[in-house]
């Protein structure tokens, strides 16, 4: 493998002058350069409400601001939003709204822009992601108290609501904007104002906002904003210095990088889950055994120093990290090929079973997990055919549509994370896993006041996912950024659709 990823290097170093921004470095020289890994090809936009891939979160981040943003601990964090409290049942919450921030248009943002930003995400023909995880909210109980107060009123009691209402999908526009105006022309109160955007075009310029509410920020004049599907390609731009900040860097790529004394790599604790997801109701699928020896194939270590050479941790089969104090608190399966084969025969499949797994290079590691499960499974008798999809389109033609899936999820607290693909009225449900039982759990984790009750629920929650999901999920992938010597001031999310670039700067 060393051999090939030094080849790999020469030939990226090689591709250098071939590099898109090689030719507009000059145009824009005042610009940070960011690199991103994924394309929204034509539903690329600038509405933060009808996101769909990361690809679009790469400019949109720079334009708006959240009410209530998420720390790398999970923890709810101000911004629009100075200050919040609840009533005593948590059926009720007010929120204090910061002064004095305008849109990039010079209107002033007031609380009848948060209720009507809340109410574009509970229209599901206007935001299927916003209508998804926020389906607790009730939008008639969403009220501006008086300019700078909202009030959210809610059916049942939802003492998580500050973590909760931060869903990537939350970010203030203003009150009255259209879909259609939006898709093309970004308005926010945020650390950059859109120059340049046109839908699935090869580049963004983000300008300066000077008017910005968070004093001396942003420190970068501009920001050009590209992408590149390829792992090669990324590597390229990154050693010969055309552009500033990779946004994600490949498994593959950090021996070649780590030790360079040209790249600052950035790196978060384990965040992004990484894992195969198939279809519980058909077959072989729909035997529990199936999927528990499917499990217990894995050698979740080896999977670690890998494909992801070292940098994340071990999963357990459920989208929490083992090693949050919100995790599910035991330790994975261990690898076990003879029981694999014994529950096998007990499924009726004593030759094995074969299947076509499906994967891309649409987040880094997603191709090389599928590659080394299927040798690891084939010991068992499971025989694998690792399909590899391009990685545009991967999310619209392939996830969703084929039973057996390379899939990622972003960090997200329990309650989220437990239903955005799981639960049984999610429309992104990729297992087809529907339990009546494991959905009402979730919810009355999330009504639970008693903080230590309420993450036992998640975790029983998470004991059922484990034990019987057709989530088989080996490890969780450190988020890892690359930064040109010279660059400064940015530190990756946990969650790689909450990007901030307004620290970063990059000395000529």
């Amino acid at each position: 493998m060393t051999q090939h990823l030094l080849k790999g290097t020469a030939l990226a170093v090689a591709m250098a002058s071939c590099w898109p921004f090689a030719t507009t470095a000059f145009a824009q020289q005042s610009c940070v350069r960011v690199l991103g890994y994924e394309s929204d090809g034509e539903k690329q936009t600038m509405d933060p409400a009808a996101l769909i891939g990361t690809d679009s979160v790469y400019h949109i981040r720079a334009v708006y601001d959240p009410l209530v943003d998420r720390s790398n601990t999970m923890q709810p964090v101000p911004v629009l939003a100075e200050s919040w409290e609840s009533n005593a049942d948590a059926t009720e919450w007010t929120f204090h709204l910061r002064k004095g921030v305008k849109f990039h248009d010079g209107s002033d943002f007031d609380a009848k822009d948060v209720v009507y930003s809340y109410h574009r995400l509970l229209d599901p023909a206007v935001s299927p992601g916003g209508f998804s995880t926020l389906a607790f909210l009730d939008a008639d109980g969403i009220t501006a108290v008086d300019d700078h107060t909202v009030r959210f009123k809610l059916r049942q009691p939802v003492v998580e609501l500050p973590m909760l209402i931060a869903t990537k999908y939350a970010l203030m526009v203003p009150e009255g904007a259209k879909a259609e105006e939006l898709r093309v022309k970004g308005n926010g109160t945020g650390p950059f104002m859109q120059e340049t955007f046109v839908i699935n075009g090869a580049q963004r310029v983000m300008r300066r906002n000077p008017a910005y509410w968070r004093a001396d920020l942003p420190k970068a004049d501009c920001l050009e904003i590209t992408t590149s599907l390829e792992p090669t390609s990324r590597l390229s731009a990154l050693l010969s210095g055309t552009v500033d900040l990779s946004l994600t860097v490949d498994p593959a790529s950090l021996i070649t990088l780590k030790d360079n004394p040209a790249v600052e790599l950035v790196a978060t604790s384990g965040a992004t889950s990484l894992y195969l997801a198939v279809w519980t109701d058909t077959p072989p699928f729909d035997n529990m055994k199936v999927r528990e020896a499917m499990k217990l194939v894995m050698d979740r270590k080896t999977i670690l120093d890998t494909v992801l050479l070292g940098y994340g941790e071990i999963g357990a089969d459920t989208p929490i990290p083992p090693s949050s104090p919100l995790g599910l608190g035991t330790s994975a399966k261990p690898s076990d090929v003879e029981k694999a084969k014994v529950l096998l025969a007990q499924a009726g499949y004593p030759d094995g079973i074969d299947f076509d797994l499906y994967t891309s290079d649409s987040y880094p590691g997603m191709m090389l997990l599928a590659q080394v499960y299927a040798q690891m499974a084939a010991a068992a008798g499971i025989r694998v055919n690792v399909i590899t999809s391009p990685a545009e389109g991967y999310w619209d033609t392939i996830w969703l549509k084929k039973p057996a899936v390379i899939s990622y999820t972003s960090a997200r607290p329990p309650a989220e994370a437990l239903t955005l693909s799981l639960s049984s009225k999610s429309e992104w449900n990729e297992t087809h896993w529907k339990r009546g039982d494991f959905d009402a759990l979730v919810v009355k984790a999330g009504q639970t006041a008693d903080e230590k009750e309420r993450n036992e629920l998640y975790r029983d929650a998470q004991r059922i996912v484990a034990d019987e999901g057709g989530m088989i999920l080996p490890v969780f992938t450190s988020v890892v950024a690359g930064l040109r010597k010279g660059c400064t001031g940015y530190q990756p999310n946990v969650d790689v659709n909450r990007i901030d670039y307004a620290e970063l700067s990059c000395a000529d």
